[in-house]
């Protein structure tokens, strides 16, 4: 009985697998940024070589505008694609914490026989939103009653 009260004890602070959701769309969307950038610097890289070959050292100055815009694009993109990767972590982490958060709010609940219901209401009685009611005003004056 101690070793299961301990290994429950010692499971609290873990997150299981199946906690995490898996954000797949997104890590698709990180690794298509990524590959972007790289295929921007393959092309880059071809185009010097063709420019170089058919029109020699004349057409440097402008190989290395393109270069330049080319490699600052690229930089941006795999930048994006590790901000994704980030806000995947960032969106682990607060799943993770509120895991544990209420894991600890059911461990706290029966150590101490409390009900983690909010206070002021129980498990029976649904929770209903009083309206009151108002009432019409009667219309007996007005410019028709004139008449």
């Amino acid at each position: 009985m101690d070793g299961e009260r301990r290994y429950r004890r010692d499971r609290i602070g873990v997150v299981r697998r199946s906690d995490l959701e898996p954000y797949t769309a997104l890590r698709w969307v990180a690794s298509l940024f990524k590959a972007a950038s790289v295929f921007l610097i393959v092309a880059v890289v071809a185009e010097v070589i063709a420019g170089l070959r058919i029109e020699g050292w004349a057409a440097l100055p402008i190989l290395l505008g393109e270069i330049a815009r080319t490699a600052v694009l690229a930089v941006v993109l795999w930048g994006g694609g590790d901000l994704v990767r980030l806000m995947i972590d960032i969106g682990h982490d607060i799943r993770a914490n509120r895991v544990l958060q209420a894991r600890q709010l059911g461990q706290n609940a029966r150590l101490y026989g409390q009900s983690t219901q909010p206070p002021g209401e129980s498990r029976t009685r649904p929770h209903r939103l009083r309206v009151s009611r108002r009432e019409e005003p009667t219309r007996e004056a007005g410019p028709e009653a004139a008449d």
